[in-house]
C-alpha cells in the first residue's frame, strides 16, 4: 500500500549509534551532483536521520539516463557495512509493474487478451461468487475490483504454495459488489502470474528473469529471497524493537510472487523505470509496445476520493485525480500527470514513480519500516524538475509526512492504552492449559496448532508464524510472535456447556474450528 501502516518507535541509544554511522558513511558515491539536484545529499541525510532509517539509495532518470544514483547509511546496523547503488532491497508490491509487463508481452504476441476471462486460461479457478468466476477477467486481476478484501494473512502468514493459496479465493467472501470499487488485493496478482504461467508454459520467475531482466541487464534482481544468501552487497530488513531498528530476517514471499517478491537495486531498477519512460524501448530495442505501454499507464480504475491512499498529497498539493492503471497508480501532482508504485515488505520500503511530461523518474529503496521518507523523495525530485517552469517553492515533503506518521503513533498508542484499560486482571482461563492444545482449522486460512510446552501455550500456523501465548483475561490470549516484524495478534477460546474446548477466533481472521 502507498501508506504504510504505523507502527512504535522511540530513539534509543543503539538508534542513535545506528545513525551515527549513517553520517559517517554519507553518500557511497562523492562525485558532483547534477545542478537541479544540488543539496538532495543533504536533505536525504537529514531525513534519514529524523525517520530512523538505517540505510537507502536512489536513482533519477531523466531524458533517458540515469543522472543520479547514490547509496546512504548501511546495510545492516550491526555489522556497518555501507550502502550504494548495486545494494539489493526488496521491491515489495512495485514488483506487481512486472506481472504487469509480462501479460502485456503476451497481449502483444496475441496469445492474450487484456479482457480474455481468467477461467478460460485457469479452468480450475473459482471465486466466492460465480458470477465473479465466469466474468472475471485479467484487466481485472490488475485492477483491484474484484471485490475481495485482501485476506493477505493466507501467505503472509501460512506457507501454503501458490496453487494452494489460489485454489483457497473460492472461500474468500467479498466485501464489495464486482468492479464496485477498489480495493488494493494481491492475491490477484497472485493469479495473474498463474495466467503467465499458463499461456506461455514458463513460470512467472522464469518468464520475468528471461524476457525483462536477461534484455535490461538487471542480472542482480531475483524473484526470490532463497537467492539472497548466494549474492553479495544485500540490504538487511530493519523493524523498530523497543524504539531501536533492529534487523530481522528476509521475509520470503515466494507463495505470492507475481504481487512482490522481486529483490533488485537502484542502479538496476533504473533501467526498468527508462523502459517506461521511453514506452517500451531499451537500447533501441523494442521489448514492449507503445500500445501496451499506454494500457499499463492509463487510469483504468477510480480511488475514491476519501481513500487513505489519497491523504499522503492534500497537505500541500489539490490532487485532481486518483486512479489505478495496470499495477500503477495513476494521479496528477502540480498539474502534471505521474505513474507511481510503492512497496513494503518486514522492513523494507520502495517506491517507483515516473512523470512522463518532464521525462523524469526515480526509484528509492530502503531498509526500514513503517517509513514514507522514499514517498517525500518522489515529491523532492519532482519539485526540482517542475520549478523551472512552475515557479514554486518546494515543499518540505519529508518534515509533513513524518508528522503525519507520528500523528498516527499517537493514535496508535492511545488505541492501545485504551486496550489495557479494558482488560479484565486478576482472571484465570478456565481450563487447564493442556485443554487447549489441538489443531483448529478454518477454510480459507487453513490450521491454527495450539501446543502446550513448558507449562505454557504457543501457535504455529504451519511452522511459517510462531509465538507464544500470554494470557490477557479469561479465554483470550496475546500471541507473542517469535518474529519482531511479525503483528501481535489476540487468541479467544470458546468453550462450551461441558467444558470442552471447541473453536478459537484468531485476530480478525475468523473462526477457527476444533478438529
Amino acid at each position: 500500500m502507498r501508506k504504510d501502516c504505523i507502527t512504535k518507535c522511540k530513539v534509543g541509544l543503539t538508534c542513535l549509534a545506528a545513525f551515527a554511522l549513517v553520517g559517517a558513511f554519507g553518500p557511497a558515491d562523492a562525485t558532483a551532483q547534477p545542478a537541479p539536484l544540488g543539496g538532495l545529499d543533504d536533505y536525504i541525510t537529514a531525513a534519514m536521520e529524523a525517520w530512523e532509517v538505517p540505510g537507502l539509495a536512489i536513482a533519477v532518470v531523466h531524458d533517458g539516463r540515469t543522472v543520479y544514483e547514490r547509496g546512504y547509511g548501511v546495510r545492516d546496523v550491526t555489522t556497518g557495512e555501507p550502502v550504494d547503488e548495486h545494494t539489493l532491497f526488496a521491491v515489495g508490491s512495485t514488483s506487481k509493474a512486472f506481472t504487469s509487463a509480462t501479460l502485456g508481452m503476451l497481449v502483444d504476441e496475441g496469445r492474450l487478451g487484456w479482457d480474455d476471462r481468467v477461467i478460460d486460461h485457469i479452468p480450475w479457478f473459482e471465486m466466492y461468487d460465480a458470477y465473479a468466476t465466469r466474468e472475471l477477467t485479467v484487466r481485472d486481476l490488475l485492477t483491484h475490483r474484484s471485490g475481495l478484501a485482501r485476506g493477505d494473512a493466507v501467505w503472509y502468514s501460512w506457507p501454503h504454495d501458490r496453487n494452494e493459496i489460489i485454489r483457497r479465493v473460492r472461500y474468500l467472501e467479498p466485501t464489495r459488489s464486482f468492479r464496485g470499487a477498489w480495493q488494493y488485493q494481491n492475491l490477484m496478482f497472485l493469479t495473474a502470474g498463474e495466467v503467465v504461467h499458463a499461456v506461455s508454459g514458463q513460470s512467472w520467475d522464469d518468464f520475468v528473469a528471461e524476457r525483462i531482466f536477461a534484455p535490461l541487464g538487471m542480472d542482480r534482481s531475483v524473484t526470490s529471497a532463497s537467492a539472497l544468501p548466494h549474492m553479495d552487497n544485500v540490504a538487511s530488513p530493519h523493524v523498530p524493537v523497543d524504539g531501536t531498528p533492529t534487523p530481522v530476517a528476509h521475509k520470503n514471499i515466494d507463495n505470492v510472487g507475481p504481487a512482490g517478491s522481486i529483490y533488485s537495486s537502484v542502479s538496476q531498477m533504473a533501467r526498468w523505470v527508462a523502459l517506461h519512460l521511453e514506452s517500451g524501448v531499451h537500447g533501441g530495442a523494442r521489448l514492449v509496445s507503445d500500445s501496451v505501454m499506454a494500457e499499463m499507464h492509463y487510469p483504468q480504475m477510480a480511488i475514491q476520493a476519501d481513500a487513505p491512499e489519497n491523504r499522503l498529497h492534500s497537505r500541500d498539493a489539490v490532487m485532481n485525480f486518483n486512479a489505478y492503471g495496470l499495477a500503477w497508480w495513476v494521479l496528477d501532482y502540480r498539474g502534471r500527470k505521474v505513474v507511481d508504485h510503492g512497496g513494503g515488505i518486514d522492513g523494507m520500503r520502495a517506491h517507483v514513480a515516473f512523470m512522463p511530461e518532464k521525462g523524469v523518474g526515480m526509484v528509492a529503496l530502503s531498509n526500514a519500516r513503517p517509513n514514507n521518507l522514499i514517498v517525500a523523495l518522489m515529491y523532492r525530485v519532482f519539485d526540482h524538475y517542475l520549478d523551472g517552469s512552475v515557479g514554486r517553492e518546494s515543499a518540505d515533503w519529508s518534515t509533513l509526512m513524518l508528522a503525519e506518521m507520528k500523528e498516527g503513533e499517537a493514535r496508535a498508542a492511545e488505541a492501545r492504552r485504551e486496550l489495557e484499560a479494558g482488560r479484565a486482571m486478576g482472571t484465570s482461563p478456565s481450563r487447564p492449559l493442556a485443554e487447549y492444545a489441538g489443531a483448529y482449522e478454518e477454510e480459507y486460512h487453513g490450521v491454527v496448532d495450539i501446543l502446550h510446552e513448558d507449562g505454557g501455550l504457543r501457535l504455529s500456523l504451519g511452522g511459517k508464524t510462531t509465538g507464544r501465548l500470554d494470557h490477557w483475561h479469561h479465554d483470550v490470549f496475546r500471541v507473542v510472535p517469535d518474529n519482531p516484524a511479525d503483528l501481535e495478534m489476540f487468541v479467544t477460546f470458546t468453550v462450551a456447556a461441558d467444558g470442552a474446548v471447541g473453536t478459537l477466533q484468531l485476530g480478525g481472521l475468523g473462526d477457527f474450528a476444533r478438529r
